[in-house]
This record gives structure tokens, C-alpha cells and sequence, in this order.
């Protein structure tokens, strides 16, 4: 692997300077292609040429359309189901069956493992679904923006239908061809979710903490205020949250639970049908696990999306739910909305590309497997995922960044590539989870109607726990080269130091 030295860092080191100090992490990409390029041709006519060929070449690539292709139309589906009225009916058939407090945060926390496939589309959506049940029982506003917020991400990033999972591949897939190393992406990407153990922990620990009500800090704090006085929120620092393009939609009055459930289903459906086709399946001799090794995940999502959005504007127009018009509008608003997150994957491609040019990963590759021990690796890139995602507030732009350096050592040193990703991942989704500037974490705020710090403030203790733990996770992996054992380890942990805190915040309170 060539390497320009340690100039091959540059493009990287300055994005994430530039992100933490502006905190405009789509400027700070961009910032570190320019340069990256400048340093590769060194010259600034050739950059020019470079940076335009670069970005058009990222957008024209098959793989990369496709998935632009199912960003645009998953973002048009959310805008159509989302003012169907499916949600809010779907709360009403809820409140009938969750009549206990446990019930209601319970039914949140699978409500929110249900709806995997976006993170924008799962915040909004069980926000508006579950607040009036929970509100009922006395839950906390910080509390319900707890559950979602960690009901999110996390569950997006495990479940290999969603928006993420088509970027984390194309991520990934760059690094290995750059590396002319031969991969099956749909099955690496299953092999990572053992190893995720941050994402894991923290939606576990939503359904522990809901069964066992052991709390601890100001989300203790929280709960008692909401419970002893029937205070939702804190009424000193309630203000005007912001919301989304989606969130303005008018709802329609004659939507049914119908009208949520199906298209998800279609949705869900219609994409294991397009792994499973564009694997061969349907051909002879071709089995159910070879299809989903050699399936086209991006080909499959589009699939499902553009299926998915038919039926649903066929089932919403021919019973008069939603006008044509009104369902083309709304296909639109939510098309506009999902305009970030193709900024971002044009940028994210291409800064790692750059990385590739310079010889970023390799160059970290070879001081690290020098100077590092090789158990401590995995340990190591998932605290600088975290510290990167929480100060830029962007998951995906941490992947994008880290990607490119994550399987370059993990290959040099090797170490299970998976083990190494899976680190990237999970650090950025705790970064991304804990960030007062994240966009899930304000949408989870918003869609639990909680004020947004108080939201931060009595998440983030529990979701450092589980990162502390997950941390130790993957020293532990490394030295064992296995995922199961430091996962049941892990999970185990994150019981006992809630209780643990849960204890000791009730003996300081008592003895106060």
C-alpha cells in the first residue's frame, strides 16, 4: 500500500478540525477534498479538474446512483405515509392496548425496533404515535426522547434493511477494491453486527430500563418530577423546538392503522424479494443463503422503495385518503427533505476516494500496526469515531472519514475487518446519539415534544455507560478474536453498572 507520507493525513485531520471548530461538517468535507486534491496533483488548475471529475464520478457510479435512487425515494414515501394519517391512527389502536406505564414504554421501545429502516422517518413517527399514550401514564418528556433517540440510529445501523446500510457498504467496498481485495458486501455487513456492541447495548438497555424502572442522574430527577407531580417537562426550560419539512405536512382525518402499516410492510417485503432476486434465487441451482451472499443491496432497497411508494398511492387516492395531488405534494416535501443526506453521500464518497488518492489509510496503517498493539486497535478507532461524531454531529460524515483509515489497519494489522468497522460504526452512532448538534438527536427531542438540552442533558449518562462499556467490549474482542462472548460480557456489564448507579444515586438521595 502507497502513502504519501504524512501529508496523507491532511485531508482527513483538517475535515474533522474544520467540523469541530465550525461545526458545518458538509463545508469541512468539502474543505478536505479541495485540499486533498491540491496535495495529490499539486497544481490548482489540475485541482479544479480533479475536485469537478471526482464528485461527478461519485454520482455517476452505478452502485451510488442506486442508492441515491432509494434515498430520493424513501424520502418521497415518509412524505406520502406520513401525512396518511396511519400514525395517529395507529396511537389510537395503541392506547387501547397498553394500559400500564411499563406497557407504554415497553410498546414505544418496540415500536421504535419496528420502524428500522430510517432513522428521520422512526423519530417522527413514534414521537407522534406513543406521546399521548406515555403522557397518560406520567413519562417523562426526557425520558420518551430517551427511548426514541436510542430506538434509532442504533436499530438502523443492526438491521440490514434501511437507509444506512447500502452508504456503509459503498463505504467499505471502496477500501477493499483500493485494497484489490475481493469481499462479499451484504455478508461483511452481517458479520459486523455482533460486533456492534454500542448500538446493541443501548437498545437493550432502553427495554431493561423500561421493565425495571432503575434510573439514575437527571433522568431520575426527570421521572420523580413527572411521577410525584405530574410535570411532563420541565416547564423553566420549555421553548420552541425545531421541527422538519415533514413535520409541517397536513394529516389526513381518514387514515387507518392500515395506511402506516402496509406500506412499511411492502416496504420490508418487497426488499428481502430484491436480495433474494438479485441473487439469483429464482434461477436453478441457486440457493436461499448463496442468493443473500451474492445479492445487490442498493438494486434491492430500490426495489422495495419504488414498490412500496405504488402501492401506497394507489391504497391512499382509491379510498380518498389523499388526493393525487396532494399525495404528489407530499412525495415532493419529502423528497426535499432527504436533500442533506445526498449532500453528504456525494461528499462522503469523495473525500474517500481523496483518502485513497494520498494513501491516508495506508499511512495510519503503518504507524499504527508499529506503534499500537494490535488489541488496543479496535479500542481505538471506536473512541475516535465517538469523539468525532459527538463534536460534528453526523454519523454518516464520521463514516465517511473513518472508513477509509478503519479497513487499512485493520487489514495490515490483521485483525478481523468486520471487528474494525463494526468500531467505526458504533462510534459514530454514540457520537451521533449523544450530540446536542446531531440532527436525529433534535428530531428525537422534537418528536417527543421535550426541550432539546433536556433531552441531552439526561441521555447522555446512560448512553456514555453503555459506550464505556462497549469500549472495553472491543478490547476484549481483540484479544479473544471472537464476538459473542465480549458481547454477552458487554451486555452483562451495562445491567450491573446501571444498578450499581441506580443504588448509589438512591443512598446519596436518602441520605441528603
Amino acid at each position: 500500500m502507497e502513502h504519501m507520507g504524512i501529508v496523507s493525513i491532511v485531508p482527513p485531520v483538517l475535515a474533522i478540525v474544520l467540523a469541530i471548530w465550525t461545526k458545518r461538517v458538509y463545508f469541512s468535507l468539502f474543505v478536505g477534498i479541495v485540499v486533498g486534491i491540491l496535495i495529490y496533483t499539486a497544481s490548482v488548475g489540475g485541482t479544479l479538474v480533479e475536485v469537478t471529475e471526482t464528485m461527478v464520478g461519485n454520482i455517476a457510479d452505478d452502485w451510488n446512483a442506486r442508492v441515491m435512487l432509494f434515498t430520493v425515494l424513501l424520502g418521497g414515501l415518509l412524505g406520502i405515509m406520513y401525512s396518511s394519517g396511519g400514525s395517529q391512527a395507529f396511537g389510537v389502536w395503541a392506547s387501547k392496548a397498553l394500559t400500564t406505564r411499563k406497557s407504554s414504554l415497553v410498546g414505544t421501545w418496540i415500536l421504535g425496533l419496528l420502524i428500522f429502516f430510517d432513522d428521520y422517518f422512526n423519530t417522527l413517527t413514534v414521537g407522534s404515535v406513543m406521546r399521548n399514550i406515555t403522557d397518560r401514564f406520567q413519562v417523562s418528556r426526557e425520558k420518551l426522547a430517551y427511548i426514541i433517540d436510542s430506538t434509532a440510529a442504533p436499530i438502523c445501523i443492526v438491521i440490514p434493511i434501511s437507509t444506512w446500510i447500502a452508504y456503509v457498504m459503498s463505504l467499505y467496498i471502496a477500501e477493499f477494491e483500493r485494497l484489490e481485495i475481493e469481499i462479499e458486501p451484504f455478508g461483511l455487513f452481517l458479520q459486523t453486527i455482533p460486533f456492534n456492541f454500542y448500538a446493541l447495548a443501548a437498545i437493550i438497555m432502553v427495554l431493561y430500563l423500561s421493565v425495571s424502572n432503575l434510573e439514575f442522574g437527571p433522568m431520575a430527577r426527570a421521572e420523580k418530577r413527572a411521577i410525584e407531580k405530574g410535570e411532563l417537562y420541565d416547564e423553566a426550560t420549555k421553548d420552541e423546538i425545531p421541527g422538519q419539512d415533514i413535520t409541517n405536512l397536513e394529516i389526513s382525518e381518514k387514515g387507518t392503522l392500515w395506511d402506516l402499516l402496509v406500506p412499511i410492510v411492502i416496504l420490508i417485503a418487497g426488499t428481502i424479494i430484491g436480495i433474494v432476486y438479485t441473487g439469483g434465487y429464482f434461477e436453478p441451482g441457486i440457493g436461499f443463503v448463496d442468493a443473500v451472499g451474492d445479492a445487490d443491496a442498493a438494486t434491492a432497497l430500490v426495489y422495495g422503495t419504488l414498490v412500496a411508494n405504488i402501492i401506497g398511492i394507489i391504497m391512499y387516492t382509491s379510498r380518498k385518503v389523499l388526493p393525487l395531488k396532494d399525495c404528489m405534494e407530499n412525495f415532493i416535501t419529502g423528497i426535499k427533505a432527504m436533500v442533506p443526506a445526498l449532500a453528504i453521500l456525494v461528499l462522503a464518497w469523495s473525500i474517500g476516494d481523496v483518502a485513497g488518492m494520498v494513501g491516508t489509510g495506508a499511512y495510519v496503517a503503518e504507524i499504527v500496526s508499529a506503534a499500537l498493539p494490535y488489541w488496543i486497535i479496535p479500542f481505538a478507532i471506536f473512541v475516535a469515531s465517538a469523539f468525532m461524531a459527538f463534536s460534528t454531529g453526523t454519523s454518516w460524515g464520521t463514516f465517511a472519514i473513518m472508513m477509509p483509515i478503519g479497513v487499512p489497519v485493520a487489514v495490515a494489522v490483521g485483525i478481523d475487518p468486520a471487528m474494525c468497522i463494526a468500531a467505526v460504526l458504533g462510534g459514530a452512532i454514540f457520537g451521533d446519539h449523544s450530540s446536542p448538534i446531531s440532527d436525529t438527536t433534535v428530531l428525537s427531542s422534537t418528536g417527543a415534544g421535550c426541550n432539546h438540552m433536556d433531552h441531552v442533558n439526561t441521555q447522555l449518562p446512560y448512553a456514555i455507560t453503555a459506550a464505556v462499556v462497549a469500549a472495553f467490549g472491543y478490547i476484549l474482542a481483540a484479544l479473544l478474536d471472537m464476538a459473542i462472548l465480549p458481547l454477552i460480557v458487554v451486555l452483562v456489564l451495562v445491567f450491573v453498572v446501571f444498578y450499581v448507579l441506580h443504588a448509589r444515586g438512591e443512598k446519596v438521595e436518602t441520605d441528603s
